[in-house]
């Protein structure tokens, strides 16, 4: 069953405005659960952050660590008198998710926030790549950020709930979240237009998800939208619709194999969502588990 765990945030820096955004996130999370913060920057000298840092300087590795870390100490000690909360600083040189989820194992990492940008040439594949092999490979919760998502506080989440195999797996999580932030949650079910057969499936899980959140004595509604066309799109006008602060989803398996520009449902929340995106790696489940088996109690 998966847990809303938050111990140890790390937050990979990259020196932009969108890490800026995710560390904030972080410290308001780690406000509420006593959490610790560590801001890992990872040095690459084809990285093009580092003209933000020395600009037309070439410079040896160890002074590079040596700006890098000064800067990441600066904006650690920003953030510590902020929100009042523990931050650790770690730097490290390599292939930047490759170093990150090194990280996660290293440390202990049980939630990850990060920021990452919206469709674009050089970003897509700079930040955005990064991103997705860290959501899908870890098994700490990725917290992704825009530039835009800079409201600090989750009164709304948006759950959407479709007929993947591991759609439920998040119930669980978003009650305990909630909870934490004292959230309401919006349940929204996800029926596409090629889908009418298992519109009882649905709504089975759908009455079971409220029955779950009632029992928590947590407030929530429960939505349905049928012949949908785009999952994700419809994910986000409702989420605009009903001021949506936090969607949670889960990881795609095959976000890697999508290539960068037209990915699958997670991927295309990750880089249209304005509101941040908490992407959850599901627990082990055979890919081609039939939907009705869903209609029981496991899962939550």
């Amino acid at each position: 069953m998966l847990k809303f765990k938050s111990s140890k945030i790390l937050v990979p820096v990259d020196f932009s405005e969108t890490s800026r955004v995710a560390i904030n996130h972080a410290g308001f999370i780690a406000q509420y659960t006593k959490g610790d913060i560590y801001l890992l920057h990872v040095v690459s000298v084809s990285n093009p952050v580092l003209n933000i840092l020395m600009p037309e300087v070439h410079v040896e590795k160890d002074i590079i660590h040596e700006k890098a870390n000064e800067k990441l100490t600066e904006w650690a000690d920003e953030i510590s008198k902020m929100f009042k909360v523990n931050i650790n600083t770690v730097i490290k040189t390599g292939n930047p998710h490759k170093e990150i989820l090194a990280t996660v194992d290293e440390l202990g990492i049980d939630f990850i926030a990060m920021g990452t940008h919206g469709y674009g040439p050089i970003e897509n594949l700079i930040i955005g790549s990064n991103t997705l092999k860290v959501a899908t490979k870890s098994n700490a919760a990725v917290l992704c950020t825009r530039m835009e998502a800079t409201k600090k506080g989750y009164n709304h989440i948006i759950l959407p709930i479709d007929t993947s195999a591991n759609t439920r797996q998040k119930v669980n999580y978003a009650a305990e979240f909630a909870q934490t932030f004292k959230s309401h949650v919006h349940v929204l079910g996800l029926l596409g237009a090629d889908e009418p057969e298992y519109k009882n499936d649905i709504q089975i899980m759908l009455k079971q998800t409220e029955n779950f959140f009632k029992e928590k004595g947590i407030m929530y509604n429960v939505d349905l939208i049928e012949n949908v066309k785009n999952r994700a799109t419809a994910t986000i006008h409702y989420t605009l619709k009903n001021n949506g602060d936090i969607i949670i989803v889960m990881s795609d398996q095959d976000a890697e194999l999508s290539g960068f520009f037209l990915g699958p449902y997670t991927q295309q929340i990750i880089h249209h969502s304005t509101v941040p995106v908490i992407i959850l790696k599901p627990e082990n489940i055979a890919l081609d588990t039939d939907i009705s088996i869903l209609g029981g109690t496991s899962g939550i």
